[in-house]
């Protein structure tokens, strides 16, 4: 059996290397063929449905339907199978001719994602299986349903991500005045606590703070620390060269009903690097592989490692590849498939 998985639209494949583009190209290392309906915001690909490789493939400009209609005429023998994290989907998904659909599970619909809330439950409902990102995900939708909800974290591209244990050279400010970085690489989006990260810069005026991402559900946003540098989005290839000239890795979000269910990617893309990691308290993130800061240790604190060392965090990450998440998804939907 060789399942065809689709991904209705919803992210662009080049904007955000996020989990529905990472589980589809490890699904698809895998032997299953996977499509991914791309809405090709800044038209880098053409129109039409396109191959990256042998079993993953862009629909470009394509909705989910026609998607379905052309991997049915495509892929006749296999189960056509619909991947989808965003709840409202569920409507369009079952109209269309799916012979299984799966519900990954990815944020709390609370907060940034309150318009999440009216389709959730139905979400839950009406898919064969439902995976979630974090531990307050699989309550909720244990709450909603009496099946099996499968936990399932997010991952490590490793082999992408290793490469920044080695430093390699950026010729640019900050990175050239020779000055410890305290580095951030994700959306600049309203759950980063700025409050908190304001304090640090200003506390910690021997660190320069480099801010690497597309502004997420604003405009623009401030850094009034003049050891602030915001990078803007970087192409997900030059990431590792980025990371690698980190002295420490920083995911200050706020603490909400919102990120109480966040299990961060760049979590795991930090400790592939090796670099020590400081993080206000998320309830997902693995004790002893992260330094905590809140707002009230400022003024007087000093950044330092976890409890676990570099060779703790390097192999944490490798054991937790998307590989891995891949693996235990498709188990999963092999023998839901044999049951069914």
């Amino acid at each position: 059996m060789k399942p065809v998985i689709i991904y209705p639209p919803t992210i662009d494949w080049d904007y955000l290397h996020q989990r529905p583009q990472q589980m589809l190209k490890a699904l698809a290392g895998l032997g299953c063929i996977c499509i991914f309906c791309n809405i090709n915001l800044h038209k880098r690909h053409p129109d039409g449905i396109i191959n990256l490789n042998q079993n993953l493939l862009l629909a470009n400009g394509q909705g989910f339907s026609p998607t379905v209609e052309w991997a049915r005429a495509m892929y006749p023998y296999q189960p056509i199978i619909a991947y989808f994290t965003y709840p409202a989907h569920i409507t369009q998904i079952q109209s269309s001719k799916i012979d299984f659909i799966i519900f990954d599970s990815v944020d709390e619909p609370a907060g940034e994602f309150a318009n999440w809330l009216p389709d959730y439950a139905g979400a839950v409902q009406k898919a064969n299986v439902v995976t979630a990102t974090a531990c307050s995900l699989v309550d909720r939708a244990r709450s909603i349903v009496n099946k099996e909800i499968h936990l399932l974290p997010n991952g490590c591209d490793y082999d992408h991500f290793k490469t920044a244990q080695t430093r390699q050279c950026i010729e640019c400010t900050p990175f050239t005045w020779g000055k410890p970085i305290i580095g951030y690489i994700g959306a600049i989006a309203p759950w980063l606590d700025m409050g908190l990260v304001n304090s640090m810069a200003r506390c910690l005026p021997d660190y320069e703070f480099v801010f690497i991402g597309p502004l997420l559900g604003q405009r623009w946003i401030a850094f009034p620390n003049k050891n602030m540098h915001y990078l803007y989005h970087k192409d997900y290839s030059d990431l590792p060269r980025y990371l690698s000239n980190f002295s420490y890795c920083l995911i200050p979000f706020k603490i909400t009903e919102m990120t109480s269910g966040v299990n961060p990617v760049k979590f795991w893309e930090y400790l592939a690097s090796g670099i020590p990691i400081l993080s206000t308290p998320l309830p997902e993130l693995a004790h002893g592989y992260v330094t905590i800061v809140t707002e009230d240790m400022f003024p007087g604190f000093s950044p330092a490692s976890g409890e676990k060392g570099r060779a703790d965090r390097i192999q944490l990450a490798c054991e937790n590849s998307w590989t891995d998440r891949a693996n235990k998804l498709l188990k999963i939907i092999r023998s839901e498939l044999e049951c069914g």
